[in-house]
């Protein structure tokens, strides 16, 4: 039979124990296994005939732990599924059992301890959620992304990245940037590396320097932001390069290749310590622990001081643990800490104890206590912690808005550096639909795109515009269906880049093309498009129309006695005069110089009537043209020639039309100046 101190310590274990016969009627249990089912106490278990049954949800675990007994005499980390005793509840647990026989070798019992591994699994399931949502973040981002360690080895990429190497994404994992440009240039990569470790911040820059990935030395916006680990350390660099000469979004797939994290949280074999508390080296270790600490079984006979393996860090904490048990401010010693290992590494332990002797006047004397080797479950905890570090930092370094949506199109997720790209807060987006949320036009175009991501796999190029505080905004999204496991929603990730920086320069260009830079009026390109048209109509509606070109009288002699400055500014006033001398279906261009083409539509099919009214026009042009200017708080005058042409259908070349208004033009200033004519052929 056990020996009072083996049955106390039975009775002390932190996770259930027991002690059972072949056929699996318990025995003997310890106040852990009680709680572990549901009871309160050794009466109420026996009076429970629940507390016969068998605890396996699957029959076959039972029989393939009677197998194992029989082969082995014992049993090591047996994962299976049982049910509380007492509620039926399910559970994962772990157990560990051995065979118990007499001095002649027959079987007595079994005695083993059941831990409840439930928590553990959730973590695992956890972990593994960070990692999906991680991948498919990446799987989104349209730029070039890349994490290199502290020395510069790059420990994974993104496929747009790999693309511009002209790699593949595992081919890059283990290099340097030496492996793949210049010297010169890797050092400088190096450089900014250091910059973003030295400032302990997210750095950005621009960088066009032509390289062996960007012979064009096309101009690029990089990012990188110094990674920790959980105590705070760098431990590596992220960063983002972007495209911003041309602002074209990049349509590259993002993978994420960081090899798959494995979790393996192993329990280890529970080892036993006996404290003698009246001995300043009355501290011994059992042979199992002894082998999980990597020292020989035999040191269990070694004498030590309580403390001397713990972590200099850890001792304080362990410490305090100690002092409160030992003072009565708490039941049992628990602490976690560090402890050396024979080959040099540092493990995890957790310490679980308690007093079991007393003096005479009540002062402790003596404390057990077990072991359990939990670094599995730290290195899981940092591995968890690394994984949300690195997606927290992704998104910060991430400029664009990300969504996660339902299938139905329900904000699920909003993660945003700039709520100001956003119409409401992302609290009152959450569980509402797009169509509530959206103007009608930019709603319709978000649930084509998940429409689109749902057929296909993803969605790239949709645009869509919002009137924000900060006006007019564009955005293109990019979408991908999010990977679920069978039963789970259907989710979509959806990022949005505020574009208008890029449709105000298109827009831009677009006007420089047809408008004279220093009016503003049409140039020549759009007068000949208008023109064309206005012939059109012409010959539609078998009405007249007129082409005046106008030439400012001493132009040259302004721009030379007041500078050009000035000369620019009539120009100016002079656009403008004629402007309002027009209907709004008329137009004023600018050719050049001084040299300006009023078009005017839509004038009478007699010819008499269509030339008074163009004359009455260019009467109109004359007063406003001769009225004083005051250009830089000075006066000053000009007067114009006006050369007329008029034109029904199409019979003549726009071009042709040009020379005979120029033609007349000519004529008025051979007429003496301020004055209009008529082309006569």
């Amino acid at each position: 039979m056990p020996t009072r101190a083996t049955s106390s310590l039975f009775e002390q274990l932190p996770i259930g124990a027991y002690r059972s016969r072949v056929n699996g009627q318990l025995l003997q249990v310890n106040a852990a296994f009680l709680r572990l089912n549901g009871y309160r106490s050794q009466e109420e278990m026996q009076a429970d005939p629940a507390a016969h049954r068998n605890p396996y949800l699957q029959p076959q675990r039972r029989e393939r732990f009677a197998e194992l007994m029989r082969e082995h005499g014992q049993v090591t980390n047996f994962v299976s599924e049982m049910v509380r005793l007492k509620t039926g509840q399910p559970m994962w647990v772990r157990e560990h059992a051995h065979v118990m026989r007499d001095e002649h070798g027959e079987v007595l019992f079994y005695e083993g301890t059941v831990e409840d591994i439930t928590p553990e699994r959730a973590s695992r399931a956890a972990l593994r959620k960070s990692e999906a949502l991680l991948r498919n973040v990446l799987q989104t981002i349209p730029d070039q992304v890349w994490l290199k360690d502290i020395d510069g080895v790059y420990l994974t990429c993104n496929e747009s990245f790999a693309t511009k190497v002209g790699i593949r994404p595992g081919d890059i994992i283990g290099t340097r940037d030496a492996h793949w440009v210049e010297e010169s240039v890797a050092a400088s990569f190096l450089a900014s590396d250091r910059w973003a470790i030295q400032a302990g911040k997210s750095v950005t820059f621009e960088e066009s320097s032509p390289t062996s990935i960007n012979p064009q030395g096309e101009l690029f916006e990089v990012t990188k932001t110094p990674m920790r680990d959980s105590d705070g350390n760098i431990i590596g660099v992220l960063g983002m390069s972007r495209n911003i000469q041309e602002r074209k979004v990049a349509e590259a797939l993002l993978r994420d290749t960081t090899e798959q994290l494995e979790l393996a949280i192993m329990g280890a074999d529970l080892g036993r310590w006996d404290h003698d508390l009246t001995s300043e080296r009355g501290y011994y270790l059992d042979e199992r622990a002894c082998q999980m600490l990597g020292r020989n079984p035999q040191e269990s006979e070694l004498a030590r001081a309580w403390g001397h393996l713990v972590h200099p860090d850890d001792l304080p904490s362990a410490m305090q643990a100690m002092r409160a048990h030992l003072t009565g401010a708490s039941p049992a010693y628990q602490a976690e800490y560090r402890a050396r290992h024979t080959d040099g590494r540092w493990m995890w332990l957790s310490s679980r104890g308690k007093v079991v002797q007393f003096s005479k006047d009540g002062a402790p004397q003596r404390m057990v206590g077990t072991l359990m080797d939990i670094s599995g479950r730290k290195q899981a905890e940092a591995q968890l912690y690394a994984t949300q570090a690195e997606l927290e930092a992704t998104l910060k370094a991430l400029p664009d808005l990300l969504f996660e949506f339902s299938a139905d199109g329900h904000y699920r997720a909003v993660h945003s550096q700039n709520t100001g790209l956003l119409d409401r807060p992302p609290q009152v987006l959450l569980g509402r639909l797009i169509t509530e949320m959206l103007p009608k036009e930019a709603a319709d175009t978000c649930m084509a795109a998940l429409r689109e991501a749902q057929a296909s796999g993803r969605s790239n190029g949709q645009q869509y515009s919002l009137e924000l505080p900060a006006g007019k905004l564009w955005f293109e999204l990019s979408v991908v269906r999010k990977p679920t496991v069978p039963g789970e929603e259907e989710r979509f990730i959806a990022i949005a880049r505020d574009i208008s920086e890029r449709k105000s320069a298109e827009e831009a260009i677009r006007h420089l093309a047809f408008h004279d830079t220093l009016t503003g009026l049409p140039n020549r390109r759009l007068l000949t498009d208008r023109l064309q048209r206005a012939m059109g109509t012409s010959q539609r509606k078998g009405e007249h129309g007129a082409l005046m070109f106008l030439d400012l009288d001493q132009f040259k002699q302004l721009n030379d006695t007041y500078g050009h400055d000035v000369g620019d500014l009539l120009l100016q006033e002079v656009a403008r005069r004629l402007q309002q001398s027009i209907r709004a279906v008329d137009t004023v261009a600018r050719l050049g110089g001084d040299e300006f083409v009023v078009l005017i539509q839509d004038l009478s099919a007699d010819i008499d009537e269509a030339s008074m009214h163009a004359t009455t026009v260019g009467h109109k042009i004359l007063a406003s043209l001769n009225d004083p200017y005051v250009l830089n708080q000075r006066p000053h005058a000009t007067t114009p020639s006006i050369g007329i042409t008029l034109f029904k259908g199409e019979d003549t070349a726009p071009n042709e039309l040009l020379k005979q208004a120029d033609t007349a033009m000519y004529q008025a200033k051979a007429n003496g100046r301020n004055t209009l004519c008529f082309f006569k052929p």
